[in-house]
């Protein structure tokens, strides 16, 4: 649970709403922060011949999730609750494979988790809208569009990528 701070509020959102909705967003951050990590060794270790648009779109991708990560956490202290203090409160963790794998693998799990991130997103932005805390919802939603974006173009290059690869198969 978010610790509660100090600060007196009177917002229109309960304490109860906004212990809620910071408990929400501070698990979104853990998942954010870890695809950030994940998506940041993924830039690193990209090699082969589609090296260098793949390497520009997943330095593009870990930025954003680390400008998203301090809006998260800016609107969990926004909304009167302590943000995360370090990594250790990041529960998701990032799992960093020993040998890296192929660049289709490393695509395919970043997808993979760009989904998760939009399923679990969904709930939420009705969730705030229903509650009328739309300022978490406006984030929620910024959120959204930015995964299904990223989501489309991993997607692009994998079924490219597999498409690629059977038509070799059958030559």
């Amino acid at each position: 649970m978010c610790a509660a701070t100090t600060e007196p509020m009177d917002t229109g959102l309960s304490e109860k709403l906004r212990a809620h909705f910071a408990q929400q967003l501070s698990s979104v951050l853990d998942d954010a922060y870890s695809l950030m990590a994940q998506t940041h060794v993924y830039h690193w270790n990209v090699r082969g011949p589609l090296f260098e648009p793949i390497h520009k779109l997943l330095q593009q991708h870990y930025e954003t999730l680390f400008e998203t990560a301090d809006e998260i956490a800016e609107r969990v202290r926004q909304l009167g609750f302590a943000a995360p203090v370090g990594i250790k409160n990041f529960p998701s963790g990032v799992k960093i494979p020993d040998v890296m794998p192929d660049e289709d693998e490393m695509l395919k799990d970043l997808l993979a988790r760009h989904e998760a991130a939009l399923r679990k997103l969904r709930p939420l932005s009705a969730d705030a809208d229903e509650n009328q805390d739309f300022a978490t919802q406006d984030l929620i939603n910024h959120m959204l569009a930015f995964h299904e974006k990223a989501a489309w173009m991993l997607r692009s290059i994998v079924t490219t990528w597999q498409g690629r690869q059977s038509r070799a198969a059958k030559a």
